[in-house]
């Protein structure tokens, strides 16, 4: 296991990266590819909204860097909805027809639907905050971070469970899925939007994981 990182890697716990059938040294294809790929996305999630978590009261000691800490944690929730607007309009409808099983992803969107208000709830707070119409208070958003985090990471990780299971089905999932991430970052032309998946860029092209060199292998905590 790598080393642990205090200041992202909880409260809110990451997945494992064996949820996705993942071993050391050992090349992962397949479904499980893609449900390794996505875990890696979610684990990126968790982690940033782990550091808005813990940072939320402490920022308060220093006013001045308030409206930074703001924009930093809206642009976490911006992210989470570009995400799953994504998987909703794109990446699921594929899923079903490549399947050939209508509503096979319905139960990801059913979850999705769930913390819903509680992330709305989170972005219109914060915004408010943004535009000087409330005050800031860590303890409050520390609050609705807890009315919805935990059913947005038992959604993260149920979903790599549902990817897992697309290898019941005899298709070539991993060439679809490597077609699939061409074919959105190609359509990312609002500049704001390629800052936003900057991080999940840089994530997925590091070149170690778990201890195997690999191209676009990056380390995945914890084992």
């Amino acid at each position: 296991m790598s080393e642990q990182k205090p200041w992202a890697d909880g409260p809110f716990e990451l997945i494992s990266s064996t949820r996705a059938g993942s071993q050391k040294d050992v090349k992962t294809v397949g479904a499980n590819r893609m449900a390794e790929d996505m875990t890696i996305i979610h684990n990126l999630i968790i982690r940033i909204l782990n550091t808005v978590y813990l940072q939320c009261v402490n920022v308060e000691k220093s006013p001045g860097d308030v409206q930074d800490f703001v924009a930093y944690a809206i642009e976490w929730a911006k992210m989470v909805e570009e995400h799953h607007h994504t998987e909703e309009e794109t990446v699921f409808p594929q899923v079903e027809q490549l399947a050939g099983v209508p509503g096979l992803m319905q139960t990801n969107v059913a979850q999705h639907e769930a913390f819903h208000d509680g992330l709305h709830t989170y972005m219109g707070y914060l915004e408010k905050v943004q535009k000087g119409e409330e005050a800031y208070s860590g303890e409050r958003l520390k609050g609705i971070i807890d009315s919805f985090m935990p059913i947005l990471r038992q959604h993260l990780s149920d979903e790599i469970d549902t990817l897992v299971k697309l290898g019941d089905y005899d298709r070539d999932w991993e060439a679809w899925f490597e077609k699939l991430v061409k074919e959105l970052l190609a359509k990312t032309s609002d500049p704001k939007l390629k800052v936003r998946y900057f991080l999940y860029i840089a994530i997925l092209l590091h070149s170690v994981f778990r201890g195997a060199r690999r191209r676009h292998r990056p380390r995945l905590e914890p084992d």
